[in-house]
């Protein structure tokens, strides 16, 4: 399943590559008849179209309130017709993942997000780079249990917290940092001094990973989009409910800083039962 994911990791780049070249720059943002016009609009502007499909095609509702709904929709393409994002920050399990009980395509069933997941993050990665002998992790990361290779990687929670902004709180500069030039701005898993005493608990990562950066993220991909298409993604993110994880047990060196706090009242589709693993944001 791993596998899985990593093909659909190294597709959402390549696809997201090819948008840029599709899209353009966005058009001036639709005025009040923005909400009736973008699923009736059949204009033959390449963005309009594009948004249209966007709101179409989003698996939630979306809280519009103070948003550029032209953005929403566009951000709204490239997250789940381009990127395929709920792909690897999805918090569902074994056997349908991101897709609803009854809606897996891959099972012949019409396909069917499951909104009660969708973005929350919680897959897990395995380590940001296997053990190979001889090449990583250096000859002194090798200890008598075997190769240190750092904890796991755990996607992150991309919906919104009780600020409304993405990404677990994120503003839209960090949020260009993010995809531009792979900043983790949590700094969870730093690059190792030296080799670890206690590998169990340790969550560096062994030399030469610059543990400044995402690990698995595609942001080398994702960099080369437009300002304008990185803030229709922003914008999207931040009109999508929020999913709190303030309650669930986090994977193995995730601090309490990183859990999404919707505020009181204001979670949507949280699931803090045991059976919900791995809902602490990482990556």
């Amino acid at each position: 399943m791993k596998a899985q994911k990593l093909v659909k990791i190294a597709s959402a780049t390549v696809l997201t590559l090819g948008v840029i070249a599709l899209t353009g720059r966005l058009s001036a943002p639709p005025s009040v008849q923005a909400q009736d016009n973008h699923r009736g609009n059949h204009r033959d502007d390449g963005d309009a179209s594009l948004v249209r499909i966007g709101f179409e095609i989003a698996p939630v509702p979306l809280n519009l309130e103070g948003k550029d709904p032209w953005k929403v929709g566009l951000g709204s393409f490239l997250v789940n017709a381009v990127g395929d994002c709920n792909g690897c920050h999805t918090g569902g399990g074994p056997p349908n993942f991101n897709y609803a009980a009854g809606g897996n395509p891959y099972f012949g069933q019409p396909t069917k997000t499951d909104p009660n997941t969708y973005l929350e993050g919680g897959t897990d990665f395995g380590p940001a780079v296997p053990p190979v002998p001889g090449v990583y992790p250096p000859p002194d990361y090798w200890l008598a249990s075997g190769p240190y290779v750092g904890p796991d990687i755990i996607t992150r929670n991309l919906t919104p917290d009780k600020t409304g902004r993405a990404e677990g709180g994120r503003t839209l500069e960090q949020f260009k940092e993010i995809l531009r030039h792979g900043t983790d701005f949590d700094k969870i898993h730093l690059t190792c001094s030296e080799p670890p005493s206690d590998p169990t608990t340790a969550t560096c990562l062994p030399p030469p990973v610059d543990g400044n950066l995402l690990q698995v993220m595609p942001w080398p991909g994702f960099h080369s989009m437009t300002d304008h298409q990185i803030e229709a993604i922003y914008e999207y993110l931040s009109a999508i409910p929020c999913i709190d994880n303030t309650t669930s047990t986090p994977p193995r060196g995730a601090p309490n800083e990183l859990r999404n706090d919707c505020g009181v009242g204001q979670a949507v589709g949280a699931d803090s039962s045991s059976e919900a693993p791995h809902r602490a944001r990482r990556e």
